[in-house]
This record gives structure tokens, sequence and C-alpha cells, in this order.
């Protein structure tokens, strides 16, 4: 071989170093700076809300919905299961009677608040009044009184006078200095007297016991004026009464309700739509108040938790795009970064580490990075929580 082929063949070599060292260096270029604004993770998985349907009450399981079960679709709104209602409408009808026997109780201690107003202040006027009838009655009497003192005052002086003409015509009579019959008509005269004296005395002795009545009856009408003053606490009475009977129907109404409500929760309903997962309720089966009976998976509310590790977050930051690539259909789809968790995974465990036990080992921790799906997969290619998917984060 000549020296200018050995010379061909050794600039050929070096120029194929050269490239072969040129792409290296580009490519490892590209991959680095490709690499540098990206972060991707495989601990990655489909996330939604998991609803336990819990039974409210407890009782017996008369029906069953058999369109429900494991993998099927139900709509919201939709009757689960029926419990059986015995248990519970007693209780709303004893109920529902107490309401209504209080309902009448409250209107008739309403309508007694005014009847008993009228009562005690009409009550209260008539009293006030008799009082006065009662006192001009006793003024009366001792007017009659006066009256039949000065009837007294004057018939005693005609007494007194007939008396004496009587007597000075008695000894006329007997010294024959007048007839007989002009004594007789003296005796007369003197009688009459008398039998009106002791006829004003008995008329003023009546007067008096007319005054002495005529003062019970007062004292009497004053008491019934004291009785009728207490008006204002019979009508309080009264309002205590309808605020008593009042909170009575309250509590009643309330306990009313709550029956109601317990005798409503026999229907079991779909508090909304997804997928049934994990029944486990059958005819006749007797659960209890917050027994689980089965779960719903919505699918139309499903984001993306991607687990990274803490040394990739400085790359990660709301609103950056993401791929996720779906591992069970093998296709990708576009997201966004919606939040970063508050804290890392061991945070959340049950029992957190203690790094203070003398037993530290340092790790990478990894935080929850909560991502937005913007793509829409087809209803034959339905999104379910938990499945796997690698997701890639650019900045």
């Amino acid at each position: 071989m000549s020296t200018n082929e050995n010379i061909t063949q050794h600039r050929a070599a070096v120029l194929s170093v050269s490239l072969a060292f040129l792409v290296l260096v580009v490519g490892g270029g590209l991959l680095w700076a490709h690499s540098y604004g990206t972060a991707s993770t495989d601990d990655a998985q489909i996330d939604g809300h998991v609803h336990p349907i819990n039974a409210r009450v407890g009782g017996t399981v008369i029906w069953v919905n058999p369109d429900i079960d494991d993998t099927k679709f139900v709509k919201a709104g939709t009757v689960l299961a029926r419990l059986d209602t015995n248990d519970y409408r007693p209780a709303v009808d004893r109920l529902t009677g107490d309401v209504e026997s209080e309902q009448a109780q409250l209107q008739s201690a309403q309508l007694a608040v005014p009847i008993t107003s009228a009562n005690t202040s009409s009550r209260l006027g008539s009293a006030h009044a008799a009082v006065a009838e009662a006192e001009a009655e006793l003024a009366s009497a001792k007017a009659g009184e006066a009256a039949a003192q000065a009837q007294i005052s004057q018939t005693q002086a005609s007494f007194r006078r007939a008396e004496g003409d009587r007597a000075r015509y008695e000894q006329l009579m007997n010294s024959h200095e007048i007839s007989r019959s002009e004594y007789d008509a003296r005796m007369t005269e003197a009688n009459v007297a008398s039998a009106q004296l002791a006829a004003a005395q008995a008329n003023l002795q009546a007067a008096q016991q007319r005054i002495q009545a005529a003062l019970q009856h007062v004292t009497e009408r004053q008491q019934d004026v004291t009785a009728a003053s207490v008006a204002p606490q019979l009508v309080a009475t009264a309002q205590s009464s309808v605020q008593r009977v009042s909170g009575e129907l309250k509590r009643s109404q309330a306990s009313l309700h709550d029956a109601q409500l317990n005798l409503s929760y026999t229907e079991i309903v779909a508090p909304v739509s997804g997928i049934i997962g994990r029944r486990s309720l059958e005819t006749g089966q007797r659960i209890a108040p917050g027994q689980l009976i089965l779960n719903i998976v919505p699918t139309d509310d499903l984001w993306v938790t991607a687990n990274f590790k803490e040394t990739q977050l400085r790359r990660i930051t709301p609103g950056n795009t993401a791929e996720i690539h779906v591992d069970t259909y093998g296709i990708d789809l576009h997201g966004s970064v919606e939040s970063i968790g508050g804290a890392t995974g061991s945070k959340y465990a049950l029992i957190a580490p203690d790094n203070a036990t003398g037993n530290y080992v340092k790790v990478v921790q990894r935080i929850p990075v909560r991502i937005h799906i913007q793509s829409a997969l087809a209803s034959d290619r339905p999104l379910l929580p938990g499945m796997s998917v690698e997701v890639r984060i650019k900045r």
C-alpha cells in the first residue's frame, strides 16, 4: 500500500472519529437540555372520588333494585333499596297526633289571652262601679239616720207638749173644771205623739241598720276591687300558658320532623351518578345505621396524582403542561399541573416516621402533584380511578 493511501485512510478514520464525537456531544447536549426542562415519573395513577353509601337508619331490607350491581352504572336519584317502614311509621303517626293536639291547645291558649284580658278589665270596672254604688248607699243610709234623728227630736217635743197638756187637763178634770171629753181629746193627742215618737225611734234604728249593711257592702265591693286588681297577673298567666304550649309544640314538631326524616331514610337513593362497587346488600338483610352497603365511583370528575421526587419539584409549578401516558390503552393525554401537595406522602401515613429515634436513613421523599386532565377519551375507553399512568411535565 502506498504512502498516499495510508494518509487517506488515516484522514478518513480521524474524520469518522471526529464526526462520531460531534454527534455524541450534540446528542448529549440536546438530551441534557431536554431533560433539564422536564420532570417525569411512573409513580402516578388516575384518581377520583369514591362515594361510600351508608345506611342512615337501621332496618330490614325488603327490596333491592335489580339493576344495581358491581360494575354497573347508576344515575343520581335512582332508588337503590328500600327498608321496612313499619319500624318508623308508628312514630310518625303518634307524633303527628301530638302536634295536632298541641296546635289545638295553642289555639285555645291564644284565644284565652284576649278573653281573660277583657273579662278582668270588665270585672275591675264593675267592681269600681259597685264600690261607688255601695258608698252612695252608705251616704243615703247616713242621710236617713240624720232624718230619723231630726224626726225623733220633733216627735219628742210634740210628745212632751202633748203629755204636759194631758197631765194638766187631768188635774182640771179631777177638780171638775173641765169636762171629760176635753181631757180625752188631750189624752188622745198624747197617745198619738207617743206613737209618733216610737215610730221615729224605730226609723232611727232601721236607718242605723241600713248604715251597717251599707258599710258591709262597701267592704265587700272593695274586696272585689282588690280581687279584680290581679288582672295583669291573670293575663300574664294566660300569656305564659301560650308560651309553654308553643314550646311543647315546637318540641313535638322537631320530634315529628326527625321521625319523618328517619322514615324517608328507609328509601336509599344514589346521591351521585357513577359505577357501583363493593355491593353488600341483599333482600332480607338486617342492616345497622352507618353500615356500608356499596360504593359509587363517578367517572366525570377525575384527575391524575403523580408522586414526584422532592428534587424534581424545582422544575414544577402550577400551570405547567403535562403529558399523561395511560398504560391501560397505551395512549397519551394532555394535562396541566393544578396544585402541589402540602406534605410528603410519609407525613400522611398512619404512623409517620420519627427521625429522632436514631435509625435515620436519608431517602428521597415524594410529594403528590395534582394534574388536571384536559383531553377526553371515547366512551368505550373510560378512565377509572387507580389506573397506572406515566407523567412528563414540561416547564
